[in-house]
């Protein structure tokens, strides 16, 4: 088929106008296009790491609602403890203590005299020399209320037993019991 001039003219007319058309679409898309679908990527990127964060974040809530009676029953535990667990040296209060299982008991109380204090990172222990006189009864029992007195954590450190050669169902006992506080760096 030949072509005439004028079929000729709108032929490279129209080449002409496909190629603009082309080479305009190529420019905008590489341009225009590209940067903005970059722009996109990367910031889905962030949003499906973030996404991955916070699902992470609902596991660990998730799991935590899971174990909420556990934390609950812990959380008493706590607050029983540091009911037990004064945040000063509370001197009287141990002192109370003590004569409320000194009466209970029987074991009479010849004197009290506290020891140095002994520092640690949670906690403070004062311990106390306590001389009596008791019987065996009497001192099992008066033992047994301080390692488990409700009020007051207190341990027994030690006891010695003696013999009282006139009455010798009357020993002369020496206890070294702690009684512990809460140091008030931690407590703030």
């Amino acid at each position: 088929m030949i072509l005439d001039e004028q079929a000729k003219k709108n032929m490279s007319v129209g080449i002409f106008i496909a190629m603009v058309v082309i080479v305009g679409v190529g420019w905008w898309h590489f341009y225009i296009l590209k940067p903005y679908y970059l722009r996109n990527e990367a910031i889905k990127k962030t949003l499906n790491e973030e996404i991955k964060i916070l699902k992470g974040g609902l596991k660990d809530i998730d799991e935590a609602e899971k174990n909420r009676p556990i934390i609950t029953e812990m959380r008493k535990v706590v607050e029983e403890a540091s009911m037990r667990l004064p945040s000063s040296p509370d001197a009287p209060g141990f002192f109370q203590e003590l004569i409320r299982i000194l009466r209970i008991t029987g074991v009479q109380a010849r004197r009290v005299d506290p020891l140095e204090r002994r520092g640690s990172i949670l906690y403070t222990e004062i311990p106390y020399k306590i001389e009596c006189n008791c019987r065996y009864h009497e001192l099992g029992q008066f033992l047994n209320l301080i390692e488990e007195n409700q009020n007051r954590f207190m341990r027994v450190k030690s006891f010695s037993i003696g013999n009282n050669e006139n009455r010798p169902s009357i020993h002369p006992v020496t206890v070294n019991i702690g009684t512990f506080m809460f140091n008030k760096a931690l407590k703030q």
